[in-house]
């Protein structure tokens, strides 16, 4: 009988690490821990609970905290994926990249466009709802161009309870009726609509300087379902697409050892 290959994925945000195993090409296991998450222990648990008794037969591991990067080494080590495939620029992403400094592009952005491409093809638009709210475009011609950074929905609830002496720290939640008959549901009615209106407005811009207004909107990240649950944003819902990308990388660069 042929043996399953069995890929570990780790994407690490800023605020959460999301593992996901991989195995004929599909992302078939998810957990999380905190980036914030140090402790070796604590990390080789949160990946043990995901595999089971399945053992790694390699890994891929894409981070936007560079300090982490040795950590997870370290673990996979141990856990049997000794060399892992760290995502970057240089390796094989099926999507080319137009772009002036491509190292500077973060590592689950191109894991982003990796994914959508594969998945939905080129021309795709990828809006990210993490920590910091990304686009990135892709272009039918020319690969990756670019894209726009915004600040994300926690980071304006942090801004506001830590800049203001009364305002709640709070989370997005659903809120009835069009006027906040509170502090907290005031909070939520501006952040839902001012921060979809803001989405519009990139959209709209990005889509008019992109010249390709049949390209495929996605969503991604831990906020999207909410910021797009019936604001008629044209935007396809894929939980799972930075996941994706990343078991779609490693497809493209079996037997490659980066970083």
């Amino acid at each position: 009988m042929t043996h399953t290959e069995n890929i570990l994925l780790i994407d690490a945000g800023n605020t959460s690490t999301t593992l996901g195993l991989s195995s004929r090409g599909r992302v078939r296991e998810i957990g999380r821990v905190p980036t914030a998450e140090r402790r070796p222990a604590a990390l080789r648990r949160a990946a043990r609970r995901l595999l089971g008794a399945r053992r790694v037969d390699a890994a891929v591991l894409c981070a936007v905290v560079p300090a982490v990067v040795p950590l997870w080494k370290n673990v996979l080590r141990e856990l049997g994926a000794a060399r892992p495939l760290v995502v970057s620029h240089r390796l094989k992403l099926g999507v080319a990249i137009s772009y002036p400094r491509p190292e500077t592009i973060g590592a689950d952005r191109l894991a982003n466009a990796a994914g959508a491409v594969a998945r939905y093809g080129a021309p795709v638009i990828v809006v990210d709802f993490g920590t910091a709210t990304t686009f990135d475009i892709i272009s039918r011609a020319r690969g990756y161009v670019g894209g726009i950074i915004a600040p994300g929905l926690d980071l304006m609830f942090d801004y506001l309870a830590e800049r203001t002496a009364l305002l709640p720290r709070i989370r997005p939640a659903a809120v009835r009726g069009r006027v906040g008959r509170s502090t907290r549901a005031a909070m939520q009615l501006g952040a839902q609509w001012g921060y979809r209106g803001m989405v519009r407005e990139i959209l709209a811009q990005v889509l008019r300087a992109a010249g390709e207004r049949d390209a495929t909107l996605v969503t991604t990240g831990g906020q999207a379902a909410w910021v797009v649950r019936g604001a008629r944003l044209g935007l396809r819902l894929n939980r799972d697409l930075t996941l994706s990308g990343l078991a779609r990388i490693y497809e493209l660069n079996k037997g490659k050892v980066e970083g």
